[in-house]
């Protein structure tokens, strides 16, 4: 991410002040861009309630406010896009700039759910003294509390619903701390675990470190001899491209030894990454060549037109034929898993993860469980950052437009085909130990 600080933005940048006018023109660049560049804006925005907003926001501005202040006002469009791939980024340099230096930001995942604040995993102080179970509740940070700080951060946060929005700030909830509630260095904690609140400091002079497994890493389990369970908490591998792609065959090679009939893949909570990983998993599942998507639309800019635009102009939209260009080809059939298989999805599973769900939907590789997703089933995607002209805030806007394979362009979620309870949901694994799988 520190690559998509703007070169302007250095330490002394930061601390800038703004005039009223500049703001304007930062407000006035962000709404003409975004409608310029985003492939489906008029689908996604409801202009009159987008066009209100946009005249609250411009009677907030005034003359010396910081990047922080004008943060705060500008980051209350990014509702307003209706769209996960569509986000105002909470001060990147800002936050970048304290972890260089040493000082600490919060330090642990969280899951954001109706609202609660959950650790998303166990973690243990770096002495070995204290340890935090994986789904204790956190009730206030630095005094704030749960109920204070998901108010705050869900109108600056990013996605088609409410409920996704709320989720989302699972993803990026440190940053949003530090922006919002100037959370670092010595920070305040008061967790509920077992029925009992207790507060501890999490000093900036120690270390917390994960501890034991959690939802948030991959894995390949057996709910019984002849049922897998494949855990898939990220599709966002592409730094780690060559253990992921290792650690999808070796998982498909001990699926096989194990004569497995059933197979169980849970991307509750994955927010995607790139198409390829959910394909790494898909030519497995498939004897044909099978596509991600129908169609692909793109609404061209300066930075996606090509050399010498031979793309064609910014501002036109094409359409990309993704049955043609973007097949999954299968593996040898004597590698392919033949099975059931039931994908567990919930209103996190987003980006390439949905791409993946409507993927095994649309080409009947397997059936869907869990509940609807947050964000709808044709997705925006192929992200690219632009900046504020004066402020250098941080934009990112989505600059593809993509059509489920059946060709479905309702404005839906995607739904799955067996709904599941709170209480399966939450721990999928534990439940179906107990509890029958349905029948495909």
């Amino acid at each position: 991410m520190k690559d998509w600080i703007h070169p302007d933005v250095d330490k002394a940048f930061t601390g800038q002040t703004f005039t009223a006018q500049q703001l304007q023109r930062d407000l006035d660049y962000l709404v003409a861009t975004m409608s310029r560049r985003h492939p489906a804006f008029e689908q996604y925005v409801d202009s009159e309630q987008f066009t209100a907003q946009v005249e609250r926001l411009s009677a907030q501005l005034k003359d010396g406010m910081t990047r922080k202040q004008a943060f705060a006002v500008f980051g209350q469009l990014t509702p307003y896009f209706n769209d996960g791939h569509s986000i105002l980024f909470p001060l990147l340099a800002e936050f970048t700039y304290a972890e260089e230096a040493g000082v600490q930001t919060f330090p642990f995942g969280v899951t954001v759910r109706d609202g609660k604040i959950r650790l998303a995993r166990s973690y243990q102080r770096s002495d070995k003294q204290k340890t935090l179970a994986a789904g204790s509740e956190i009730i206030a940070i630095n005094g704030h509390a749960t109920s204070e700080i998901i108010a705050r951060l869900t109108p600056l946060s990013h996605g088609e619903s409410p409920a996704l929005r709320e989720s989302m700030l699972s993803l990026l909830f440190h940053y949003w701390l530090f922006a919002v509630f100037d959370v670092k260095g010595d920070i305040q904690l008061a967790v509920k675990d077992n029925g009992q609140t207790t507060t501890l400091t999490l000093r900036n002079d120690q270390q917390w470190e994960r501890a034991g497994a959690g939802q948030d890493d991959n894995e390949l389990t057996f709910i019984s001899p002849h049922i897998a369970y494949l855990r898939i908490d990220s599709f966002d591998v592409d730094t780690e491209q060559a253990a992921y792609d290792a650690f999808v065959d070796t998982s498909f090679k001990q699926i096989r030894q194990q004569n497995a009939q059933t197979l169980v893949i849970d991307i509750r909570g994955n927010t995607g990454g790139q198409s390829d990983a959910g394909a790494q998993i898909i030519q497995y599942l498939t004897d044909k060549p099978v596509p991600q998507g129908s169609v692909a639309i793109e609404k061209l800019n300066s930075d996606t037109n090509g050399w010498f635009g031979y793309r064609g102009e910014p501002g036109e939209v094409i359409e990309l034929s993704v049955e043609s260009d973007g097949m999954i080809e299968p593996v040898d059939p004597s590698l392919q898993f033949k099975g059931d298989v039931w994908v567990v999805i919930d209103r996190m599973s987003y980006s390439a993860a949905i791409l993946f769900a409507t993927t095994i939907q649309d080409n009947q590789l397997g059936k869907l469980m869990g509940e609807p997703t947050g964000g709808y089933a044709n997705q925006t995607g192929n992200l690219t950052p632009f900046y504020l002209p004066n402020t250098r805030l941080l934009m990112l806007a989505p600059g593809r437009y993509i059509v489920r394979p059946s060709g479905d362009r309702a404005k839906q979620p995607v739904m799955p085909d067996v709904k599941l309870t709170d209480e399966a949901l939450a721990e999928p694994l534990t439940w179906f130990k107990t509890h029958p799988l349905p029948s495909t």
